[in-house]
């Protein structure tokens, strides 16, 4: 057998088997973090550590997001009729909970900025969903109120969505969900510690 060493100029050469995977650390999409990179520190953590990816080194920002989509393309069918658009949608929800809001708090619970939802309640306004009014105590203030088209349409598209939630949570028990939102909650107030401009409302 030949026991001559390999040229170490030859063994740069030899190419690795196709399919092999690198060993170059993956980003993650969400939060641009080296996942790679941390599992030996995650694996050799304390086990008290809250646990920051899955098991397929998805971030909790990541999954979120993902069901965020989710539900939106879900609701999307739900609620586009009428001249309704999803975007419309959380206008009115919040609307159905407390009718008459100032345009500005309005913008405020919906998570969009004030500027934006302009354009938005004149689209729905033009469909009959909104009405406008200026505050007679103070006519600086504009207060939108839903119509009776606008109320109609909650009415009829509520049920279905309650259903889609109700749906997406099969199989899940009452004391997980009321973990699960405990630790949203805590996640956002410790998201809130880094703005003070946040525009979603989230108290």
């Amino acid at each position: 057998m030949d026991h001559t060493p390999i040229d170490k100029n030859e063994s740069d050469k030899i190419k690795k088997p196709r399919g092999t995977r690198s060993r170059h650390p993956v980003p993650d999409a969400y939060t641009g973090t080296n996942r790679a990179a941390h599992q030996s520190e995650l694996s050799t953590s304390k086990s008290s550590t809250p646990q920051l990816f899955d098991e397929r080194n998805r971030s909790v920002a990541w999954l979120i997001r993902s069901v965020f989509r989710l539900y939106t393309a879900q609701l999307q069918h739900l609620v586009t009729r009428e001249g309704v658009t999803i975007g419309h949608w959380y206008y009115l929800r919040v609307l159905a909970e407390q009718d008459g809001l100032v345009q500005r708090e309005l913008s405020k619970r919906v998570g969009i900025a004030a500027t934006t939802a302009v354009p938005a309640l004149d689209d729905m306004e033009k469909h009959g969903l909104v009405l406008r009014q200026r505050d007679p105590k103070d006519r600086r203030r504009i207060c939108v109120f839903l119509t009776v088209k606008g109320r109609r349409l909650i009415d009829e598209m509520l049920p279905s969505v309650i259903a889609l939630l109700e749906q997406s949570i099969s199989g899940v028990s009452s004391k997980d969900m009321k973990t699960f939102f405990e630790v949203l909650s805590l996640i956002t107030e410790n998201l809130k510690e880094y703005s003070s401009d946040v525009v979603v409302d989230i108290d």
